[in-house]
């Protein structure tokens, strides 16, 4: 018998034990692999190509990158596990402890990939251990593809930060996003915080009834989407009250895309009821050089200049720059 292992999907001259335990291995509904130091393929089973949506091919002697066709191997002239960014590889990372370090290693790993002509990527929950063969040690990496799981997972952790009437962030992940946001070590630029609330939201209801009310928050939202960059951020305070975040944003532009999404609103309704929608906004710019003020201070502080612009007669917003009506004149 030879010092290695020689093929992957021949069979090797094993004695009656040997050919029990290797059909086991190949023929397991779990993805298998067997790798030396250099994540040179020893022996793979069937079940491993199929995680990599793969046919079952004869990988013997080729590094495991190569195989199952990294994403970071595909314009790169370096070999698998010889790069710089390989060692951000889980797969890279668990062999090195197991074989170094003497240590089983248990984790879960994210592994980018082509198919075909399309980039992939797969969650797994990686179990590698060592194995010895002939005097020579091997890492057995067993792999579980947890995928679906995790697309589940990302799922339900979405629908828990966003309010499901609207869409946006709840008020737990709004203020989040704004103690963050108020965190010296966290900010380094500026930004402004809109706080905004319908007018005469209860009229509204009481006369066109509450699934008419739905629809305003509905198309509101709807509207704010389309004007939004990607980094701003929109979450609802509570009832009809609503803070934007415009990150790196001065106020100017701020209360321009806030008069933007007004007067669309404001349009989209004009023929369907006769109560104006309208909201009142209140308006603060922060630079992080002149420092940071606690979130709830800000939050404070922006409710004053909402309400001013309430009692000033609604459909405008109020800030640092003074009065703006979100209707021309």
């Amino acid at each position: 018998m030879d010092n290695s292992i020689e093929q992957i999907n021949t069979h090797p001259p094993f004695n009656h034990e040997d050919e029990l335990f290797y059909s086991l291995f190949q023929y397991s509904m779990i993805g298998q692999v067997v790798v030396n130091k250099n994540l040179e393929i020893q022996m793979a089973n069937n079940q491993i190509f199929q995680c990599f949506q793969l046919g079952v091919q004869d990988a013997a002697g080729r590094p495991f990158g190569d195989v199952f066709h990294c994403i970071k191997l595909k314009h790169s002239s370096h070999k698998c596990g010889e790069a710089t960014r390989c060692k951000n590889c889980g797969v890279w990372r668990s062999v090195r402890e197991t074989l170094f370090c003497d240590a089983p290693v248990q984790s879960v790993i994210q592994y980018s990939f082509t198919a075909g002509r399309r980039r992939a990527r797969k969650w797994f929950q990686l179990n590698c251990g060592k194995v010895t063969w002939h005097n020579e040690q091997y890492a057995a990496l067993v792999f579980i593809d947890i995928s679906e799981m995790k697309r589940k997972e990302r799922h339900l952790r979405t629908k828990l930060t966003l309010d499901l009437a609207t869409g946006t962030l709840n008020k737990t992940s709004l203020m989040s996003a704004l103690q963050q946001l108020t965190e010296p070590d966290k900010t380094s630029g500026n930004f402004t915080v809109c706080m905004i609330d319908f007018d005469h939201f209860k009229v509204i209801n009481d006369r066109y009834g509450h699934l008419m009310g739905d629809k305003v928050l509905e198309v509101f939202s709807d509207i704010t989407r389309n004007n939004l960059r990607s980094n701003d951020v929109i979450g609802r305070y509570g009832g009809e009250e609503f803070i934007f975040i415009f990150y790196e944003t001065g106020q100017r532009q701020a209360l321009q895309i806030l008069k933007r999404i007004h007067c669309e609103l404001q349009k989209y309704f004009s023929n369907e009821i006769e109560v104006p929608v309208t909201f009142s906004a209140g308006a603060i710019h922060v630079e992080a050089v002149s420092g940071l003020p606690q979130y709830t201070d800000l939050i404070g502080d922006v409710d004053k200049l909402l309400y001013r612009a309430k009692r000033h007669g609604r459909g405008r917003v109020v800030s640092s720059m003074g009065e703006m009506l979100f209707t021309s004149e």
